[in-house]
């Protein structure tokens, strides 16, 4: 039986030209995918190569300053023994979303999210602030990745693939002899989908394998393992779907009306409304109400500027400092300058956590809601196994805060203690922490 059915796949003109598109959808989502990420790892170069160029320059300068060979810039900003000018102005690091192995499988949110931030002593909104914006149609209708492919098409090809097995039988005459069989006709159906089954996910396994070879895409971890368990589990849910619709002993075109109704139901329609749902229960705030809300908070702050500094001085007479010197007038600013900062974040902490609980509680109905399509659960498992979710996103904008108060931080240190920066001290400014 298995020669025979895989005979007639073989010399079926239209299985032949199914797989032949099947191939080409893999193998240009797979292309898609690999000149992304090589995007985004061009643009992470670029930005790297630009931060290290300005502290290399500025650490050699340092070293000539301390032999003696040249003296200290005359602007502020481009003295090198300068905390401040080191941490803020033109200095700072780029935070990166190194893009993982197999990013290329699922856009996933990168087109939205930022991949790398920039971060100084005055980047208060860090893990926001970035160059990487993406043309607004391709956002509105999804890019073509793997994802899409197997999501969307997969279940497409397996409708095609297993419609009429049993109707095809009764409409050429040949079920009467079938069923004149000392065999279970349940029995017999199953057997052919297993089969088609088993063929489809070694096929998928092969010319996805195969694209990713083509692409030069590396594939050696247990991730991709997962990938194909995950595929192979979607593969199994359709063919299930396409054997019991196949138990109905309808005609093929009743049948693929049937199976192309629930492929509407699962792929779309049953994940429009949870989108509808959980944005109805947890609605997100339109970009013009938080840039006015966010505008408004930083006017009602404005507001207790003065008072917040007077009582700061009030418990620290000694850093309100009033000499007409430019190095004291440099240092008056910075000493505003720092405890506004310190207060401002916490104040738009408050502020950004109420739009962001509303995002989360949002995210986590459809999370839970997601157990009723399929299709929600294989594109959110190879988001996870690209790193291209939600949540890997946020992670990073969460490090991007906490490493800049630990930027801050190391800086003010100096600063408040009158410290020139060494040479040994550009060595130790803080590193982001790649895991």
């Amino acid at each position: 039986m298995i020669k025979l059915e895989l005979k007639n796949i073989v010399r079926n003109p239209v299985v032949v030209i199914l797989v032949l598109f099947l191939f080409l959808f893999i193998l240009f989502a797979a292309y898609n995918g690999k000149s992304r990420v090589d995007k985004q790892i061009e643009g992470i170069a670029l930005v790297k190569n630009k931060e290290n160029t300005f502290y290399t320059n500025h650490k050699n300068t340092l070293i000539s300053i301390e032999k003696g060979e040249a003296n200290a810039p005359s602007r502020v900003f481009e003295d090198p023994t300068n905390p401040v000018a080191m941490g803020n102005y033109y200095g700072g690091v780029y935070l990166t979303v190194t893009p993982a192995p197999l990013a290329v499988i699922s856009n996933g949110q990168s087109d939205i999210f930022p991949y790398y931030t920039k971060v100084n002593i005055n980047s208060t909104n860090a893990g926001k602030d970035n160059d990487n914006f993406e043309n607004p149609m391709n956002i509105a209708t999804g890019g073509f990745d793997l994802a899409f492919v197997f999501v969307f098409i997969l279940p497409l090809l397996i409708i095609a693939f297993s419609y009429n097995i049993l109707s095809s039988e009764k409409e050429q005459g040949t079920l009467r002899l079938l069923l004149s069989m000392p065999i279970n006709i349940k029995t017999w159906l199953l057997k052919k989908i297993v089969f088609r089954f088993v063929f489809i996910v070694v096929l998928i396994s092969i010319l996805l394998t195969l694209s990713l070879v083509i692409t030069g895409v590396n594939f050696s971890n247990l991730s991709y393992l997962l990938l194909l368990l995950s595929i192979a589990l979607y593969t199994l849910f359709w063919f299930g779907i396409a054997f019991l619709v196949n138990l109905l002993d309808k005609s093929s075109s009743q049948n693929i009306i049937l199976l192309l109704g629930i492929w509407l139901l699962f792929v779309i329609i049953i994940p429009s409304i949870i989108n509808i749902v959980s944005s109805s229960i947890y609605p997100s705030p339109s970009r013009v109400e938080y840039v006015t809300a966010k505008r408004d908070i930083e006017k009602e702050f404005e507001k207790k500027e003065e008072a917040i500094l007077q009582k700061y001085y009030e418990e620290h007479p000694s850093v309100n400092t009033n000499g007409a010197e430019a190095p004291d007038r440099f240092r008056r600013y910075w000493n505003k300058n720092f405890i506004l900062l310190n207060e401002k974040t916490k104040f738009m902490e408050a502020f950004e956590s109420k739009f962001e609980n509303q995002s989360i509680n949002q995210r986590n109905l459809a999370n839970s809601l997601s157990w009723f399509s399929p299709s929600i659960i294989l594109q959110n498992t190879m988001n996870n196994i690209a790193e291209t979710d939600t949540q890997h996103y946020l992670d990073f904008q969460n490090e991007a805060k906490v490493f800049q108060k630990e930027w801050t931080s190391y800086f003010y240190n100096k600063y408040k203690n009158h410290q020139k920066l060494t040479v040994e001290d550009f060595n130790n400014f803080p590193k982001q922490n790649n895991n």
